[in-house]
């Protein structure tokens, strides 16, 4: 009988508890909102800029799709209804017919950690909106893709990509893509798949740098460093490399280089090496050394390059 009553009272003590639990789970308040997505993983944001939120919504979309971060450029004068007016003479249309106009930006955008950047905006007069070109004054989009995406009831794309090449030919600009306000999802999916797939193409060539040597072609076989990427992104480039202890070209180059140098005991015919931070160094024969340097990669088969200077050009 006593047991019966200890087991009865240990169900109810149970019982209480789970409830207990429960209701404290129900009080628990949660917020999901967050206006921008920070995943220290990505190599890829979304920046957008959206003046009646139709751009906003498709940023959004294509920031889950694509796993980026999301980004977006806050003019520092808000734009209200009467400014985007276009049957009167309002801010935007003044804006637009403006070749000067440059509106400012009220946030600061950190784009220095991305490769891939999917630039957001709607299509005013035919083309982007003024604000895009502050963007690109500000920030230093060297080496990154760029995807642009607009949205527009029927203007196409095209004269707005081709307004952002002709502003900037150093841009490196991919198609693009417009949306409606009520665009399919599998419409947000088939521009992400589009850029992945051109991405994992880029890479592949992101890999090597062909290199002419007075002459003649041979392939740089690029290291998976900071130092070979500015090698890539400097490229195409014409040196002339100096000659030094019989086995090796170099030059100083005007740029700096990020380095990781370490000692590596033995250099390899066809290394190609980052003396100090700016010193590069085609090495043209094996011996042993005690000096530190910053790897880029390797020319395979390459020859004896004799005792005197030598032309080089470096493409991808």
């Amino acid at each position: 009988m006593k047991k019966k009553i200890i087991i009865s009272i240990f169900l109810i003590l149970s019982v209480c508890l789970v409830t207990g639990c429960n209701n404290k789970n129900k009080d628990k308040k949660v917020d999901y909102k967050c206006k921008e997505t920070i995943k220290d993983d990505n190599k890829s944001a979304v920046i957008y800029f959206s003046a009646t939120g139709t751009t906003k919504k498709v940023a959004e979309q294509i920031a889950k799709e694509s796993n980026s971060d999301i980004i977006e450029i806050i003019p520092s004068e808000e734009y209200k209804s009467e400014d985007l007016d276009y049957n009167s003479d309002c801010r935007a249309n003044k804006e637009q017919n403006d070749p000067s106009a440059r509106p400012g930006i009220k946030n600061s955008i950190d784009i220095s950690k991305y490769d891939v950047i999917y630039l957001g905006y709607p299509i005013w007069w035919g083309t982007n909106p003024k604000i895009i070109l502050t963007l690109l004054d500000k920030y230093d989009f060297t080496g990154k893709v760029i995807f642009p995406f607009c949205t527009s009831g029927s203007s196409s794309i095209d004269k707005s990509i081709e307004d952002l090449k002709n502003y900037n030919p150093n841009l490196n600009i991919k198609d693009g893509k417009r949306f409606s306000s009520n665009n399919s999802q599998n419409e947000i999916n088939d521009f992400v798949n589009r850029s992945k797939i051109e991405m994992n193409t880029i890479n592949e060539d992101a890999n090597k740098v062909n290199v002419n040597i007075d002459g003649n072609d041979y392939i740089l076989n690029l290291e998976d460093n900071v130092t070979a990427k500015k090698l890539y992104e400097l490229a195409p480039f014409d040196v002339t490399m100096d000659e030094l202890n019989g086995n090796e070209k170099y030059i100083y180059l005007s740029s700096s280089f990020p380095i990781n140098p370490y000692k590596p005991g033995h250099i390899e015919k066809g290394d190609v090496m980052l003396f100090d931070n700016s010193c590069l160094v085609i090495f043209y024969k094996s011996f042993d050394t005690t000096y530190s340097y910053t790897k880029i990669g390797h020319i395979d088969n390459l020859p004896d390059l004799g005792s005197s200077s030598i032309s080089v050009k470096f493409t991808r």
